[in-house]
């Protein structure tokens, strides 16, 4: 049987029947096996079994190559095992349903954690640090979790120097597994950052209490105290936020001294100041603390005084104070409501500005009530604001009324004025223009005895325009049948008296001509006479009065024109005679006795007379309006 399998199969140096030897095939075989075991495959068999040799030789090739084979299968399925354990996912990240299996969480979150955003990283070290030894992924995580969390811990050391977050800084370190070999560097790191922070916020704690106590030269040496600490956020951050708190302590001291010596003085003016200082401290301070006693009192005041000037009807100063209470943000509300509150009484005044009533002022009255009913329930001022709203309310349907009796009363008809009358007389006593519909109630009764007299004074005009004294006398009696107090009675009287002075001229003036024409005869005296017929309030009168009087004036200066002749005759008839009788030394004695001789009298007699100034009629007015009202016709 041996040997026919030795001769069934080719010895060692025959060749085969492809050309191959024996060696030569067990030279291919062990190559295939070689290969076989590096590329971890089970299929790289060769296609034809070398034949077995006889003898113990053959056996134990045999068992040989058996034990070769089962090792090349078993490295193949290890290395298929593994090759598909190290197949990198197929998950898309940015769908969830797809990440199902612990490798493509991890492929999803190592692909994050390279960003080297915090979060990501936090995300894969919580993913990884809770693998424990018996997970399969768990050995070829740890150097991910180690790096993630050096990464982690760094950013913790970053968070606490940088922004001084204890809390944060601890979260953070909360996130490295007990596991990972930088639990231990990272909790030794906790307690000394802990250490240190409580040194920091002892001294903090410390300069905080000396500010309270504005013992500013101790708290600055708590500045020096954080500047030796190691830790960068107390000898760098720390260290300039105490010295600029210090800084706005004293700064916000000073303003409240300042505020406090401004307010002592009294006024309004003054707690306005003291205010508008008190409220440029830092409310961050102590400072303010401070203050806030003195701002709610400084406050309360000018709410007060603030009331008073709303009820003197001093809106504006109430609304002056009522700003600058709002400075105290714990009295900014009140003060608004004061402000609302003074603001639509402004409104509604303003509705009453104008004489004749307009759509405007109706918007205005609803504006006003809308303001004041800003105002809250709980308000200190509800009441007013509420009383207001009542009152414009009421004077709402007034306005209303006087509207339309405006609007009736440009009616020139006697009836419509009536009827504007009747609706204005229904504006209430209290309402802001109840003085003004009276006045327009008046306005309106005028015009309507204006319409009833106007033909009467017409009618005298066309009387009078005849110019003639039947016609005169019967204008002026027609004209005062317009009685007392009727609207047109000013006027009327003022035609009565154009016309009576024209009648008056009309007589008197064939007189006065008359004493003219004797006067300029040379009859002074019956011209006198005859002038002097004219009565005292006559329209003619006064020039009759002047031409009396220069008259008079030429008389009295013909009479001393005659005397001073006579006494310079009789002076000279003296002089003659004394020259003839008296010694002539005495003639110039006795030439000096005649000239005293001379009466004073004749003096002034020979002296001209001042002249008298002539006097000119004044022309009268051909019609006097005094109450407005349609034209009369002028008299011709």
């Amino acid at each position: 049987m041996l040997s026919r399998q030795r001769q069934s199969g080719p010895q060692r140096g025959e060749s085969l029947a492809n050309g191959l030897t024996a060696d030569g095939l067990a030279t291919k075989f062990r190559l295939v096996l070689d290969v076989t075991d590096r590329g971890n495959s089970a299929l790289a068999l060769p296609d034809v079994m070398p034949p077995v040799l006889g003898g113990g030789g053959q056996s134990w090739r045999l068992l040989l190559i058996s034990l070769l084979s089962c090792v090349a299968a078993g490295g193949a399925v290890v290395g298929a095992f593994l090759w598909l354990v190290n197949l990198p996912p197929t998950a898309n990240c940015e769908n969830a349903a797809t990440v199902t299996t612990d490798r493509a969480q991890l492929f999803c979150a190592q692909t994050a954690a390279e960003s080297g955003d915090l979060p990501d990283v936090l995300a894969a070290l919580d993913l990884a640090g809770r693998w424990t030894e018996g997970h399969p992924l768990y050995y070829e995580v740890q150097p991910l979790v180690e790096q993630w969390s050096w990464v982690v811990l760094q950013a913790a050391d970053q968070e606490l120097r940088g922004n001084g977050s204890m809390a944060e800084a601890q979260a953070l370190v909360g996130h490295i597994p007990a596991n990972s070999s930088v639990f231990a560097p990272a909790q030794e790191k906790i307690a000394t950052w802990q250490t240190e922070w409580d040194q920091g916020e002892t001294i903090m704690a410390t300069a905080q209490a000396a500010l309270k106590q504005k013992d500013w030269p101790a708290a600055s040496g708590q500045v020096q105290a954080l500047a030796e600490l190691k830790n960068s956020h107390w000898r760098v951050s720390q260290v300039q936020a105490l010295a600029q708190q210090i800084r706005q302590e004293r700064q916000a001291q000073e303003l409240l001294d300042r505020a406090v010596a401004t307010a002592a003085q009294g006024g309004s003016d003054r707690l306005a100041a003291a205010l508008g200082t008190a409220s440029q401290i830092d409310e961050g301070t102590y400072a303010r603390q401070q203050a806030q006693p003195y701002l709610n009192r400084w406050s309360d005041l000018l709410l007060t005084l603030g009331l008073d000037k709303w009820y003197a009807s001093d809106l504006s100063g109430a609304i002056a104070l009522g700003r600058s209470a709002a400075l105290n943000p714990d009295r900014a509300q009140v003060a608004q409501e004061l402000i609302w509150l003074s603001q639509s009484r402004q409104t509604a005044q303003r509705s009453l500005i104008t004489w004749r009533t307009s759509p405007d002022q109706v918007v205005q009255l609803y504006q006003a009530m809308l303001t004041a009913n800003r105002v809250p329930q709980g308000s200190p001022y509800y009441p007013q604001a509420q009383s207001s709203v009542a009152t414009w309310r009421q004077h709402l349907g007034d306005l209303a009324k006087f509207q339309t009796a405006q609007a009736v009363g440009q009616v020139r008809d006697r009836d419509a004025l009536s009827a504007a009358i009747a609706q204005a007389a229904e504006v209430p006593v209290g309402h802001p223009r109840r003085v003004q519909a009276q006045t327009m109630v008046a306005h309106w009764r005028q015009e309507i005895e204006r319409l009833e007299d106007r033909p009467y004074l017409v009618k005298a005009h066309e009387l009078a325009s005849a110019k003639t004294s039947e016609g005169l006398q019967a204008a002026i009696a027609t004209a005062q049948a317009i009685a007392l107090p009727r609207a047109l009675r000013s006027e009327a009287q003022g035609w009565v008296y154009v016309w009576t002075g024209e009648l008056q001229v009309m007589e008197d003036q064939p007189l006065l001509n008359r004493a003219r024409s004797l006067a300029a005869a040379g009859k002074l005296s019956q011209a006198i006479v005859e002038a002097t017929g004219i009565r005292p309030g006559r329209a003619l009168y006064d020039q009759a009065r002047g031409a009396i009087a220069g008259w008079q004036r030429e008389i009295a200066a013909a009479e001393r024109a005659r005397q001073a002749a006579l006494q310079r005759a009789a002076a000279r008839q003296a002089a003659v005679i004394a020259e003839e009788t008296a010694p002539a030394e005495l003639e110039t004695p006795l030439n000096g006795a005649a000239e005293d001789a001379v009466p004073p009298s004749a003096i002034e007699a020979l002296a001209p007379a001042p002249a008298m100034p002539r006097f000119r009629p004044s022309p009268l007015p051909d019609r006097i309006e005094t109450v407005p009202g349609e034209a009369a016709p002028a008299p011709s």
